[in-house]
């Protein structure tokens, strides 16, 4: 089979609304704390936090970022 369009061969980047990736970045930091800094679980949320900063710092003064995940479905 060949494929003509190749549009379907590439996924569809999800938009990221900031104010979300904000306020998932203050629940992450609430667990945190709840788990203390050496929980491994810990660990994880630490990097998905450092994660949605970058993102929604990277994004200023825009409303949406487009990146690898989405946060609301």
């Amino acid at each position: 089979m060949i494929v003509t369009n190749t549009s379907v061969l590439l996924p569809e980047s999800p938009e990221i609304d900031i104010s979300e990736a904000r306020c998932a970045v203050e629940y992450l930091s609430l667990m945190i704390e709840k788990l203390g800094p050496e929980s491994s679980v810990s660990l994880v949320l630490m990097q998905a936090r450092r994660e949605l900063a970058s993102l929604a710092h990277s994004a200023g003064a825009s409303a949406t970022v487009v990146g690898p995940f989405r946060i609301a479905a």
